[in-house]
């Protein structure tokens, strides 16, 4: 079953890239898929703020993202990027990430950031907390732009924790700060996204050195 993701995640790269027109999208897919049967794949802990839960109609607010590799972050390689959104934000997804139409009023446009950020998690596997949503926006996102998907592969620690260590618990106990708690790892702010994507790729971390998951293929990893 573990081949088998691994191989359908090649076929949809590959399908994917056929469609990407000349520019990022298509220089992303030029990077190539990931190895994931290699334990130490290059990586990036990525997160989202965005203005709703619907990928078609929200938008992205905020997004962070951090190298992995060798075991530890690479804080020299920490983003934050503001998106620009095309109408004014909601009062709800405010009040969460406390991120203002004044605050976005100077940002970039999608477009531009999508130009920042691919470049930055070509030939990586993406970690993301509750990574279906990333996952969904990244992708509504390059569809809007580009008129192409994207097509990349997601370590979810959210799937991991109820994967490796399941247990009977509610389930806000598996938030990202409550379940980094219970890995002794300090608070940080919620709802930042450079901090979130911080945060989870440290809880990574925590994560595959408790389950002595060192020397583990990635394909054993990713989201299903």
């Amino acid at each position: 079953m573990i081949l088998d993701a691994a191989w359908r995640h090649i076929r949809a790269f590959r399908a994917a890239a056929r469609r990407a027109p000349a520019g990022p999208l298509a220089a992303f897919y030029a990077a190539g898929p990931v190895d994931l049967s290699a334990p130490d794949a290059p990586m990036a802990a990525i997160d989202l703020e965005t203005d709703g839960l619907n990928p078609r109609r929200d938008a992205i607010v905020e997004l962070g993202i951090v190298g992995v590799a060798d075991g530890r972050l690479d804080l020299s390689t920490a983003t934050r990027a503001r998106i620009r959104p095309v109408r004014a934000l909601r009062a709800e997804a405010v009040t969460i990430h406390r991120i203002t139409d004044d605050a976005v009023a100077a940002a970039e446009d999608e477009a531009a950031v999508l130009a920042r950020v691919l470049p930055l998690i070509a030939g990586r596997v993406l970690i993301a907390h509750a990574a279906q949503i990333e996952a969904r926006f990244l992708n509504a996102a390059c569809l809007r732009v580009f008129g192409a998907p994207l097509v990349a592969p997601f370590v979810c620690t959210l799937q991991l924790e109820t994967r490796w260590f399941p247990a009977d618990r509610r389930l806000d106990a598996l938030r990202l700060g409550t379940l980094r708690r219970a890995y002794h790892l300090p608070d940080y702010a919620a709802h930042d996204g450079l901090m979130d994507a911080i945060a989870c790729g440290e809880l990574y971390l925590a994560q595959r050195a408790r389950k002595g998951a060192a020397s583990m293929p990635v394909s054993q990893m990713i989201q299903r």
